[in-house]
């Protein structure tokens, strides 16, 4: 579909959008020299009328200053509801899963906060599957082509036909944690089960064990557990769920999670773990207290903990467990 060609106001308002890019991507502040106009004109591809149209406009608004004979300057960051960009977040159907609203919020408040708008692309049906067609998504194509986004943030994993759609199209793509089947820039939860593993050796702990999401990092966590540790990983690296659920439901791991605490703690001591590796809040939670309960019944299983606390939402009370949380590198003792 050929792009519709823009009006004189919708080239103004392109080149607006334009020059808070430049301001953004630039950390610009109060004070700092935009480029010329001739810059300018020739950086975006279009003319010296829309240039001074958009620099006219953004200067009655206070947010640019023109100075005769010197240039146009950043007159305030504040962008006082101007958009830079218009970011798709294309996400899947999780209804049961907490974490994914509170994600969506904190992705929304970075995005204002750099004056980007999002626009939300979620797939047509709840069903899981590994990798999508950009057909999943009502509009998402005819935005991309009209060029209404210019970039997208995925939680899912596109198939070969969308790679090549969003490549002829320049779409730079940011795929988080639970997008582990795409390719280009990924954001993902950082593995750093060989710095537990040197946390846990510092303080004298010899039998880790790891209790883990699973999908759809199962198989390198695994290997990343063996690499490090002699333990035979079908007793001491267990996983909540292994394989991808398809279904729209809550995830059952607390039944799952309070049986493999159970077997611990009735291990022989020399065999039960002497510290828990939990790089995710909410499992941590449950066993935290599971592993309360169980102390209450009489069992003197006391495992240390080294864990994962999110930045965002903090949901374990630090000083009161016996353990280190990390938080993005930063390890604290509690």
């Amino acid at each position: 579909m050929p792009m519709k060609k823009k009006n004189q106001g919708e080239k103004t308002e392109f080149v607006k959008q334009l020059i808070f890019c430049l301001i953004r991507d630039f950390n610009m502040k109060a004070g700092d020299k935009l480029p010329t106009q001739n810059e300018m004109r020739l950086k975006f591809k279009v003319g010296a009328t829309t240039i001074q149209r958009a620099i006219d406009t953004l200067a009655k608004s206070g947010i640019l200053e023109i100075r005769p004979h010197k240039g146009v300057f950043v007159k305030k960051q504040d962008t006082d509801g101007f958009i830079a960009r218009q970011i798709g977040i294309v996400s899947m159907w999780r209804t049961f899963h907490p974490a994914a609203a509170s994600m969506m919020q904190c992705l929304q408040l970075q995005l204002h906060q750099n004056a980007c708008q999002c626009k939300l692309f979620l797939r047509n049906f709840p069903e899981m599957t590994l990798t999508d067609s950009l057909s999943y998504f009502s509009g998402l194509k005819r935005c991309i082509e009209q060029k209404e986004i210019q970039g997208l943030i995925t939680t899912v994993s596109f198939d070969y036909e969308a790679w090549d759609f969003l490549n002829k199209h320049k779409i730079p793509v940011v795929s988080l944690g639970s997008a582990a089947f795409n390719k280009g820039f990924k954001v993902c939860y950082f593995n750093n089960l060989t710095d537990f593993f040197k946390l846990a050796e510092k303080r004298g702990l010899q039998r880790p064990a790891l209790l883990h999401c699973g999908f759809p990092v199962t198989e390198i966590i695994r290997n990343s557990f063996i690499e490090n540790c002699s333990l035979d990983p079908e007793i001491y690296c267990r996983f909540m769920q292994t394989d991808m659920q398809v279904e729209d439901k809550p995830f059952e791991w607390t039944e799952k999670l309070k049986i493999i605490l159970q077997n611990f703690s009735i291990m022989p001591e020399n065999k039960r773990p002497d510290v828990l590796f939990i790089p995710d809040d909410m499992i941590m939670n449950i066993a935290y207290h599971e592993i309360l309960h169980i102390q209450k019944n009489g069992n003197d299983w006391n495992p240390y903990f080294i864990y994962t606390t999110n930045k965002q939402i903090p949901i374990m009370p630090h000083g009161s467990i016996k353990g280190i949380y990390c938080k993005k590198g930063y390890y604290g003792d509690g």
